[in-house]
């Protein structure tokens, strides 16, 4: 049957009919009532089917948690292994930093190259106060009259020359007079 616009519909579902055996309608289960007990039974099962599914939700919920409370106790195990590695190589660099700076240079360039060496400036954007006294009683000052005439020929005078390298103003003199050959 087609009404003109669409596939053919089909015939409209009549009621169901009874069975002539029997005076219950038949449905998809079946024909036939329940037999006795059996709605008590599929009650209880539902309810051991719930109480099950329960049971399951929470095991997974603990299950889950446990995962978790590892793998924080394993992170954390991991993160204070990464810092005790990091705090040995701090202690390693402090003491190649030391040998280095205590034993003295190899050679003048070495020594200049030390003598020259430039801050990061780190300690300025820390905001620590960085003019601090400094006990200089064991500080070396190398002299080299490559760089007292270098100082001299920017302006410094004599006498400062002789207090900043600790030698006096007659060997500042002889360092200005002798030229290097070239």
């Amino acid at each position: 049957m087609t009404d003109g616009w669409g596939p053919p519909k089909s015939p409209p579902k009549s009621p169901p009919k009874s069975s002539p055996a029997s005076a219950w309608p038949l449905n998809d289960r079946g024909p036939g009532p329940l037999l006795p007990g059996t709605a008590d039974r599929a009650a209880r099962r539902a309810e051991e089917r719930a109480r099950e599914r329960e049971q399951r939700a929470q095991d997974r919920l603990a299950a889950t948690d446990q995962r978790a409370e590892a793998r924080a106790a394993q992170r954390d195990a991991l993160s204070q292994d990464r810092e005790r590695a990091r705090e040995a190589r701090r202690v390693e660099e402090a003491q190649r930093i030391r040998a280095r700076l205590d034993a003295p240079p190899a050679n003048d360039e070495e020594a200049l190259k030390i003598a020259k060496r430039r801050r990061s400036g780190a300690r300025a954007r820390s905001g620590e106060e960085t003019k601090t006294e400094r006990d200089t009683r064991g500080y070396t000052t190398i002299v080299d009259p490559a760089r007292i005439r270098t100082l001299a020929a920017r302006g410094a005078s004599i006498a400062a020359l002789a207090a900043a390298f600790g030698i006096t103003a007659e060997e500042v003199e002889a360092a200005l007079r002798d030229t290097p050959e070239e």
